[in-house]
């Protein structure tokens, strides 16, 4: 059984509440300037203030709590990769953002077009995770053209973001319309082959009040492996509008795509094959291809000095088909492969999303009161129209494979596969109070109740799998302390429900999964843009969804529990850190099928990874350079819940060098990047024995951006 981390590991960083009293002053300063502009700031859209132009560490965030609240006061652990970070690291996937985050390893992807990411644990490619400005989105690939910056909620979070998984969640926040004209043009070549461009255009309306923002962005490059590629182009209009009490914005986004679906190697023996990591199992035609869209609408009202509300809607819509060479099992002792021509026809992912809720502070017997109180509706609903499934051959060698020996057989339709169908409409209403007893002591109190109904079934007689409907509680609590006015200390509890859909092959039904989860930490402040946060949790769930191969089951219970540890910000004025580490313990504590006291998949007990960036200032006359980089290190983690094999720890080192010079009166942005520096090969998730992912070699990449 997993033992309970010490509270002891915390005390030696109390000892930062003990500091020089010059420095303590110079604290006390910044800290009271950031309570000043949270009193006046309780409810606004204006983002710019939650991270500073060019920092490494954000400032406050919305994401935990339904308002802006800052580093010290939210009693949770909330992770920002913001935007200087994404730029110095030409951070282009939510997969490549989420390596600079503790604890989050990736999970199955669904051979690189689904994101999934373990987080404390937990998490999978269909867990519904991700978040688009607070609104979650189909399962798939997520660009970050059109981002401004990451937001990872660690733990459970049910509370605002309904059904989800207790690992967290994961919001992209966009781009929006500013008042200033704003232009850039920029471009990027790969040593993969290929590459990106983008144009993003931003400004006022003459005097009407809004504001406009459009980019389009196209991608196409090249696999590293024997063949394949990735063509990816998106276009993204909004409009923003500000008046004296109320604002509003509309923005949209559409993607279309042409991926590559590659499964990766084989384990033999315990290890991945001993074959070249260029070499595919599979075949050219193996890929996914469809479009999003995506449609986001909020409209915010100012009551008075201390209320407002806001409405929210959100539509979204996936629509894509693919075809794979299914690898389904391998000779370990002559490397003969047993593959199957399977195709997915006509997905159709949607989420449709509408909230109305209400933000402000009042006093009740002398003591301040933040509330947010709102109510939500969800609905998601997945389909998919045919389903082919191809008679499985022997007729290669991993050893020595020619490709064309499998093609798709039209007349392999499966009838009582297809026209699969699976709904969930949710109703939520929420509520949660930061009551400050005082300037020291915060009681933090939530509460979520959800009805939901689920339906789902298959087939062209169309047989029922799921039929359910149910009323969920799910309470949070947290109790926040400033030691200093620098450092704080916190508890929370919190818990989350996930309804689980029938097995995409065998029909089987899931049922809904339920956790709740505890956390300690302390984060203290140095100065305005130098932050550090430790946390324990401990989470347990019921009804984990596993998956090896492509067959799902549940085990009974699990749990995870661990501490991580975060540095971020500017060291000085010329040098910028990001530093994670992050110990993750996780076990089957109940299983009916014998995987009891095993470790969960793609599950690292250890992570860490450190960061930095120099701006030098030696010849001003020649330019602005920037220089920096870091590595990032993952520890052993099990290939299937099985615990029949492992993947390898491995350490990938990344480096940049950047150049800012106003050449021809505009700003110039010239920037080269060595992902992988030292060419590793390592292999960073699994979805069972014959899907394990390859990861990424060397890569250099010049970008090269205007502003003007």
């Amino acid at each position: 059984m997993a033992r309970p981390l010490p509270i002891a590991l915390l005390s030696p960083l109390l000892a930062l509440a003990h500091l020089p009293a010059a420095y303590a002053q110079q604290a006390n300063d910044t800290t009271a300037a950031q309570q000043n502009q949270q009193e006046t700031l309780v409810v606004t859209s204006d983002r710019l203030t939650d991270v500073l132009p060019q920092s490494y560490r954000a400032q406050r965030s919305s994401l935990a709590s339904g308002h802006p609240v800052s580093f010290l006061e939210e009693a949770r652990t909330v992770e920002t990769v913001t935007a200087q970070v994404m730029r110095d690291h030409n951070i282009n996937s939510l997969s490549e953002a989420m390596t600079m985050v503790a604890g989050v390893t990736e999970g199955n992807n669904m051979g690189g077009t689904e994101d999934g990411f373990i987080k404390r644990g937990f998490g999978s490619n269909s867990d519904g995770s991700t978040l688009i400005d607070g609104i979650r989105q189909p399962r798939g690939t997520f660009s970050m053209a059109t981002v401004e910056r990451v937001e990872v909620l660690k733990g459970p979070a049910s509370l605002f973001q309904g059904q989800q998984d207790p690992g967290g969640v994961i919001n992209l926040v966009t781009k929006r319309p500013e008042y200033e004209w704003q232009r850039e043009i920029s471009a990027e070549a790969s040593s993969f082959g290929g590459g990106n461009a983008s144009v993003d255009v931003t400004g006022p309306l003459d005097d009407t009040g809004l504001a406009f923002r459009f980019i389009i962005h196209h991608e196409d490059e090249d696999s590293f492996r024997a063949f394949g590629s990735d063509r990816r182009t998106i276009v993204a209009p909004s409009l923003r509008w500000e008046g004296s009490d109320s604002r509003a914005q509309i923005s949209y986004e559409y993607r279309d795509y042409d991926l590559d679906l590659d499964r990766g190697t084989v384990m033999i023996d315990g290890e991945p094959a001993n074959i070249s990591r260029k070499q595919r199992l599979d075949e050219s035609w193996s890929r996914v291809f469809g479009h999003d869209e995506a449609v986001t609408a909020w409209w915010e009202q100012d009551i008075n000095n201390d209320w407002s509300t806001r409405l929210t809607y959100g539509w979204n819509r996936r629509q894509y088909s693919d075809g794979q060479p299914r690898v389904i099992r391998v000779n370990e002792e002559t490397g003969a492969l047993t593959r199957r021509a399977d195709a997915n026809y006509g997905f159709d992912r949607r989420v449709q999303y509408t909230a109305w809720d209400t933000s402000g502070s009042t006093t009740l017997a002398g003591m301040r009161h933040d509330l947010t109180i709102g109510v939500d509706h969800e609905r998601q609903r997945d389909y998919l129209a045919e389903v082919y499934r191809g008679t499985a051959v022997t007729n290669q060698n991993i050893y020595d494979i020619s490709y064309g020996g499998l093609t798709l057989d039209s007349d392999s339709l499966n009838l009582s596969l297809s026209q699969r169908l699976d709904e969930i409409n949710s109703t939520g209403v929420y509520l949660n109070d930061r009551w400050h007893f005082n300037d020291r002591w915060t009681l933090g109190l939530g509460a979520r109740y959800t009805h939901y109904e689920q339906f789902g079934g298959r087939g062209q007689d169309f047989v029922t799998d799921t039929d359910i409907s149910d009323v969920i509680f799910l309470p949070s609590i947290s109790l926040l302390h400033r030691l200093t006015p620098e450092t704080s200390v916190y508890a929370s509890y919190s818990e989350a429900f996930v309804p689980n859909g029938a097995d995409s092959d065998t029909g089987q039904m899931l049922e809904p999964e339920h956790s709740k989860g505890s956390e300690i930490g302390v984060k203290h402040l140095w100065n305005d843009q130098f932050s550090l946060a430790v946390a324990l949790f401990d989470i347990r769930k019921e009804n984990v969804a596993v998956s090896d191969n492509g067959v799902t089951r549940t085990v009974g219970e699990a749990g995870s529990q661990g501490v991580e540890l975060t540095v971020s910000g500017q060291l000085t004025d010329q040098l910028s850190l990001l530093g994670a580490y992050a110990y993750t313990d996780t076990e089957v504590l109940k299983d009916t099928e014998g995987a009891q006291g095993n470790r969960l998949t793609n599950a690292a007990r250890h992570t860490a990874s450190l960061y930095l960036a120099h701006d030098l200032t030696t010849a001003p006359e020649l330019g602005n350079w920037r220089l920096g980089g870091g590595v990032r290190y993952v520890g052993e983690r099990e290939g299937d819940a099985d615990n029949n094999f492992q993947l390898d720890a491995y350490t990938v080192a990344d480096a940049f060098i950047g150049w800012d010079t106003p050449w021809l009166g505009d700003n110039l942005h010239l920037q080269l990047n060595a992902k992988n520096l030292f060419d590793t090969t390592y292999y960073p998730s699994s979805g069972g024995s014959t899907r394990v992912v390859v990861g990424d070699p060397l890569e250099v990449s010049l970008q090269a951006s205007v502003r003007f």
